[in-house]
């Protein structure tokens, strides 16, 4: 059974989080936390069935993301994705796309808008090896090369430090125990090296 070193909430939601208060106290509280190592199949339940916040990234439990200076606590990715919002492509059928091209996900599950107005929103996950030796703009071109590998990716979600929300409705794609991917393979299969 693999682990997955994390940032993630100690609490589900039902519902997208919208007040922009709560929201700040929620990542304040997050970011400062000690990091969690958690086994695939806890994190998988956490985020996709019980609504679980968490970041793809590890932080060095500085708050200075009020400032806009969130690079200067990154410490390093755990986990890249591409957020795809209100749109009719399946989730399944984008997560085959990504494995024509030799960039096969790890997870991908639904988001809280996820059937809203007929519309799919979802987000496609890929675990990453933690190298402290891969600098956060590195990281940030690879999320970006992702991202753009599809006229569907929101191009607001691209930051290395995003807190990602989770759904309910368990994921719609996984490949359980797939090894993370390292930054070189990653890069040299989007033509950034």
């Amino acid at each position: 059974m693999q682990k997955l070193l994390c940032q993630i909430n100690d609490v589900g939601f039902t519902t997208k989080p919208t007040d922009i208060r709560f929201y700040g106290a929620l990542r304040d509280k997050m970011i400062q936390k000690p990091w969690a190592y958690i086994s695939e199949d806890e994190f998988v339940d956490k985020v996709t069935r019980k609504g679980f916040a968490f970041y793809g990234n590890l932080f060095d439990g500085h708050d200075l993301m009020e400032t806009g200076q969130q690079r200067k606590c990154w410490r390093a990715q755990t986990i890249v994705g591409v957020d795809i919002d209100k749109t009719t492509a399946d989730p399944q059928m984008m997560c085959h796309f990504y494995t024509e091209l030799g960039l096969m996900p790890w997870m991908a599950y639904s988001t809280f808008s996820d059937g809203k107005d007929g519309l799919r929103s979802y987000r496609i996950l890929w675990r990453v090896e933690v190298d402290h030796s891969i600098s956060y703009e590195q990281w940030a071109d690879v999320i970006k090369a992702l991202s753009t590998k599809t006229e569907l990716g929101d191009k607001h979600a691209r930051d290395c430090t995003r807190m990602w929300q989770g759904g309910l409705k368990g994921p719609c794609w996984h490949v359980p125990n797939s090894m993370p991917w390292t930054y070189g393979e990653l890069s040299s299969k989007l033509g950034l090296r």
